[in-house]
């Protein structure tokens, strides 16, 4: 098609892009994306979903984020919300908190209301970072976001103050008592 027309419509970069992001074959991804920045198609959203779950997919999800970062600042056109949401997923899995909260932070600016999904995810981050989750429960209800029975599993898990059976035994116990 390259040989036969002189500028490709950006839908056929971005179904390419898509193939090498499924493939994890990041090299053939950057060439083709030099080959689409150079051609002066228009890349937009789509282009740049395709971009960010190549870089994900390869493993450099900062990359991705960086990638993220300059669409969205270029104001024209908001990146997609499903973008948001993988690099979200991608950074709760590793159980980084920090990211997890900068990316859940730039969807608010965006324009992307907080919805529950946003909410798991981030809950997630702390679970797998093994972080207590202080006030999460009151930052939801501040937000009318109420927790379905996964939420309030996941809630439990991160909650710092939660009771386990040895905390509530240690309550009958003086404090100089001496347990055995």
């Amino acid at each position: 098609m390259m040989k036969s027309f002189k500028k490709l419509p950006s839908k056929y970069y971005n179904i390419m892009l898509k193939v090498y992001a499924n493939h994890k074959l990041l090299s053939k991804g950057k060439e083709l994306a030099k080959m689409l920045s150079d051609s002066g198609c228009k890349i937009g959203p789509l282009t740049w979903d395709t971009l960010v779950k190549l870089y994900a997919e390869a493993g450099e999800v900062e990359k991705a984020d960086s990638i993220l970062q300059r669409a969205s600042e270029k104001g024209q056109l908001k990146p997609l919300y499903s973008t948001y949401i993988y690099l979200l997923e991608k950074y709760a899995n590793r159980g980084d908190v920090h990211n997890t909260k900068k990316m859940f932070h730039n969807m608010r600016q965006i324009g992307y209301a907080g919805r529950l999904r946003q909410y798991q995810l981030l809950l997630q981050a702390y679970a797998n970072g093994k972080i207590p989750a202080y006030g999460f429960m009151d930052r939801m209800k501040g937000e009318n976001i109420f927790p379905n029975k996964a939420t309030f599993t996941q809630l439990h898990v991160v909650d710092a103050f939660r009771k386990t059976e040895l905390s509530e035994l240690l309550i009958f116990f003086k404090p100089n008592t001496k347990i055995i």
